[in-house]
């Protein structure tokens, strides 16, 4: 059974749900920031004093994935990056790493971001023939990405590299 202080974030709840305010409509953003946490502790205490099966907790989380799904199609940038602020300043960073940033499709709050150093994504299930298969994929992506480059500097039309 998940425990749902594993799901507290730094925003302030408000004392029941009619203290969140009915003025305005709420966005994705103010879901996931407030009305996540109200449901997930009401699903929570539910499925401990009911036990409910599965198959009726099942479509509440589908229906909740289509609400996030929604905004990573419309409203999400995954990126890699190569610099990291330091202070006021932009510095190289340690490599290369993967941001995520998914925003309100209403209103573009940010409600998401994320990032992950590549190394720590091909590491991650501590397997070395793993890691080597992933290196040799890197080596491949890096082979094109220097046909791209090299193409671009020969005054071709630096079109993304094939797949």
């Amino acid at each position: 059974m998940p425990d749902p202080d594993e799901f507290e974030d730094d925003a302030p709840l408000p004392a029941d749900v009619s203290d969140i305010g009915t003025d305005l409509p709420f966005s994705s953003a103010d879901f996931h920031n407030v009305v996540q946490k109200h449901i997930l502790n009401a699903v929570y205490e539910t499925l401990v004093e009911t036990k409910l099966d599965w198959e009726l907790v099942a479509p509440f989380l589908h229906s909740a994935r289509d609400i996030c799904r929604a905004d990573f199609e419309e409203a999400s940038e995954i990126r890699l990056h190569v610099v990291k602020a330091d202070g006021d300043q932009w510095v190289e960073a340690e490599e290369a790493y993967l941001g995520i940033s998914v925003a309100d499709r209403d209103d573009g709050e940010e409600w998401l971001a994320q990032t992950y150093w590549l190394s720590e994504i091909a590491t991650a299930e501590e397997d070395p023939e793993q890691v080597r298969a992933i290196v040799r994929g890197l080596e491949r992506t890096i082979g094109r990405l220097n046909g791209w480059l090299a193409e671009k500097e020969a005054g071709g039309g630096g079109e993304a590299p094939p797949e």
